[in-house]
């Protein structure tokens, strides 16, 4: 594995992460530098905690290291998980507490940003705040990072809706800029970054921002490249609708939002057809309008 050597460091130094804090509790500083500049081998149970400590998975890790070096093996695409939900506030609420004593007791940033994380989640369901000095540590500390790994990415989902519209699109584009590499590891990923390019279109279209709806559309395109994509091809599809609307053609945004609502209709989904109607409705609130029907 010395040929893993030169991968770790660089996403270790992406990452800004030192060599005393990535060896910690697994191998020595020494060792780590060694095996960085190919000296030394290491076996797989070292690598794994090696990679813990840096907050890279192993398959993110093999993905990258196949890609850099030209490469490819497939890899097992998973069905995505939401992130959070209602039934998750009683294990962020003990996560929240967990990473926060770590943080009290060793003050890394590791566990304060997990502590945040969890923090965020909870707010999602009013069961806790995260004030604005919190806000503007979590919008640094994303903005700054030069590669963004499946641990970023995770991140950013979770606390998207802490930021201002503007903030939001800034960081959405960091993410795709400085994770592109993730975006086909796994299922996981691509729906991960698939659900942050669309939440961040919807908030677009909200703020009438049609020159940033116009571009993320585009990236979210790109992005779908799985013919398994019918969900998030469909919501593409319903904020194309809103596009049209802001771009003057109400005729054609209502056909759009139709089709989309007959797509959830047909697939026996009356949560989400509640959901991109009321998407809908407030969407045209927000403008100032009077809503169209949306009846099939």
């Amino acid at each position: 594995m010395t040929d893993y050597g030169q991968t770790f460091k660089e996403l270790r130094v992406a990452k800004g992460i030192s060599l005393t804090a990535a060896a910690k509790n697994v191998v020595s500083k020494s060792f780590l530098s060694r095996f960085e500049r190919g000296q030394s081998k290491i076996v797989f149970d070292k690598l794994y905690h090696l990679l813990l400590n840096i907050n890279v998975s192993i398959e993110e890790f093999v993905y990258i290291h196949n890609n850099r070096n030209n490469c490819y093996q497939p890899f097992h695409y998973e069905d995505t998980k939401d992130y959070a939900d209602a039934q998750s506030i009683a294990y962020s609420n003990q996560l929240k507490n967990y990473y926060y004593h770590k943080w009290l007791v060793n003050r890394t940033e590791y566990n304060y940003v997990n502590f945040l994380k969890e923090k965020a989640i909870l707010a999602k369901h009013q069961a806790a705040n995260v004030d604005s000095e919190e806000k503007f540590f979590l919008y640094n500390y994303l903005f700054e990072k030069e590669t963004w790994t499946h641990y970023e990415i995770r991140l950013y989902m979770s606390i998207i809706d802490l930021f201002s519209p503007d903030q939001t699109f800034y960081l959405t584009q960091q993410m795709l800029k400085n994770g592109s590499e993730m975006i086909d590891v796994n299922w996981n990923h691509q729906a991960d970054f698939l659900y942050i390019i669309l939440k961040t279109a919807f908030i677009m279209a909200f703020q009438s921002k049609t020159a940033e709806l116009v571009q993320l559309i585009e990236q979210a395109e790109h992005a779908i490249h799985n013919e398994q994509y019918l969900y998030e091809k469909n919501v593409l599809h319903f904020i194309k609708g809103l596009l049209n609307y802001l771009k003057g053609n109400p005729q054609a945004a209502e056909e759009k939002v139709k089709e989309s609502l007959t797509v959830f209709r047909v697939l026996h989904s009356p949560q989400l057809v509640k959901l991109y109607e009321n998407y809908w409705h407030e969407f045209l609130d927000e403008l100032g309008e009077n809503c169209p029907t949306t009846e099939s």
